[in-house]
């Protein structure tokens, strides 16, 4: 599973974000519920993975926010030309984020998760492996834009994009718009405000279109 699981959502789709690790807290049973309920595929439905774990409450009707994908959310909307506010991002989480058939991909250069940096855990196990199989994926796949969240990983971010970002935090690899930004929920920062990842979606919008 270290090895193997990249993540949750849909590889199909165009819309692509990479983060450092899974949040919380590692499962132990989690193993054997990706092996034997998903046949150890290596993107799969975040919404049916949830199942009835803590997880699942970011799926209800009555859900609050998730941290760290509402940023997420209002960039992918934004960058569709979608309503990007606040209620259209808690809908879009309840209704719809991380479906197996759904419009993005949620993948980790770490499939061990922590809360926070300072946890100590095996994130470095396997994670050039999963680098590596991240970068054909995205070679093959060729989605309109690729997100990296957290920007202390940089280096690791440039091994799966091909090479540098620019000044701006950007790259072309292939046809694809890739970006680099500091995580939504900074542990010692305080966080970007909603209009930076709006903003963010239509420059990728703008770039990406530059490409057809």
């Amino acid at each position: 599973m270290g090895r193997r699981w990249l993540g949750i959502g849909n590889l199909a789709s165009r819309h692509w974000f990479c983060g450092l690790e899974p949040g919380g807290k590692e499962r132990s049973d989690w193993p054997q519920t990706w092996l034997e309920r998903f046949s150890a595929a290596e993107v799969i439905d975040g919404r049916m993975e949830a199942g009835d774990s803590e997880h699942a409450r970011w799926f209800t009707p009555t859900s609050k926010g998730q941290p760290t994908w509402i940023p997420l959310i209002r960039t992918l909307l934004s960058f569709k030309g979608d309503a990007s506010d606040d209620a259209a991002c808690l809908a879009y989480q309840r209704d719809r984020f991380a479906a197996g058939d759904g419009d993005e991909a949620v993948l980790e250069l770490s499939a061990y998760a922590a809360a926070h940096l300072g946890v100590d855990s095996p994130r470095e196990r396997y994670m050039q492996q999963r680098i590596a199989r991240i970068k054909e994926l995205l070679a093959h796949r060729q989605p309109a834009f690729l997100v990296c969240y957290g920007t202390t990983r940089r280096t690791d971010f440039e091994k799966l994009v091909g090479g540098p970002f620019d000044a701006d935090g950007f790259r072309i690899s292939g046809s694809t718009v890739c970006a680099i930004v500091k995580h939504p929920t900074p542990r010692f920062q305080a966080a970007a405000p909603p209009s930076f990842w709006t903003a963010l979606g239509q420059e990728l919008r703008r770039r990406a279109d530059l490409l057809i």
